[in-house]
């Protein structure tokens, strides 16, 4: 029987190991999901954020860079914070005249979504993305293992 994955046929040499952070509620996966996979401004906005660490997307510069209307732009950052992928802040930029600036972060446990349309070869900084995904997954598994019964130093026993 041929071992590839049942969906693509096979796997590639080269496999970056996504963790998957999900709503367990299936309305709202579908909705996510559907939400972010089934728009091309929000794929190009999330294409634009960087893959880990508290580093600012300001909605000006989204403005700039992407080929989309400054309404599309907005209504899809909207959404992407209202799926709880990405948190609106504001700021005062202080210069000749100060004003206030729209700026996102990316939610932590939203990093997998954003790793999914980055090359690995594309990324500077796998040391902090393998350091922060580590500490999301193993405080998230511990978490679901004491709903089970299971305790911490049982799950450490697995993974050493």
């Amino acid at each position: 029987m041929d071992e590839g994955c049942l969906a693509f046929g096979g796997i590639d040499d080269e496999v970056f190991p996504y963790i998957l952070f999900l709503p367990k509620d299936r309305g709202k996966l579908v909705s996510l999901l559907n939400g972010v996979f089934g728009s091309e401004a929000k794929i190009e906005i999330l294409k634009k954020v960087p893959a880990c660490g508290d580093i600012k997307i300001y909605q000006k510069n989204l403005i700039e860079e992407l080929p989309y209307s400054n309404k599309t732009i907005i209504k899809n950052l909207k959404e992407l914070c209202a799926f709880k992928i990405l948190k609106e802040n504001m700021e005062k930029q202080k210069g000749e005249k100060d004003v206030w600036v729209k700026y996102y972060l990316l939610d932590e446990k939203m990093t997998w979504l954003v790793l999914l349309f980055k090359e690995p070869n594309e990324l500077n900084n796998m040391d902090s993305i393998i350091r922060q995904l580590t500490r999301l997954y193993y405080s998230s598994i511990v978490e679901l293992g004491k709903r089970y019964g299971i305790s911490e130093d049982d799950i450490k026993k697995e993974i050493i």
